[in-house]
């Protein structure tokens, strides 16, 4: 079993690989590409109801199913 220690530990160590290979500028970047893509999905979001997110999970709702191994585009 993983200790929440050592996840933390993880996770800084790869934080600092990150912060190290990335200029303070391709971070900004990406954040804020990142924050304008949370922003896109915000309406998407607010379209699921009690009703239909059962369904999204089955893959039944209103969303399409991503499947990477399906040949079908």
């Amino acid at each position: 079993m993983v200790s929440f220690r050592s996840l933390i530990v993880g996770v800084a160590l790869t934080a600092a690989h990150v912060m190290a290979v990335f200029t303070p500028a391709q971070l900004a970047d990406g954040i804020d590409q990142l924050a304008s893509k949370a922003q896109a999905l915000q309406p998407i979001a607010n379209s699921i109801t009690l009703i239909n997110a059962p369904l999204i999970v089955i893959g039944l709702g209103p969303f399409p199913v991503y499947c990477p191994s399906s040949t079908v585009p």
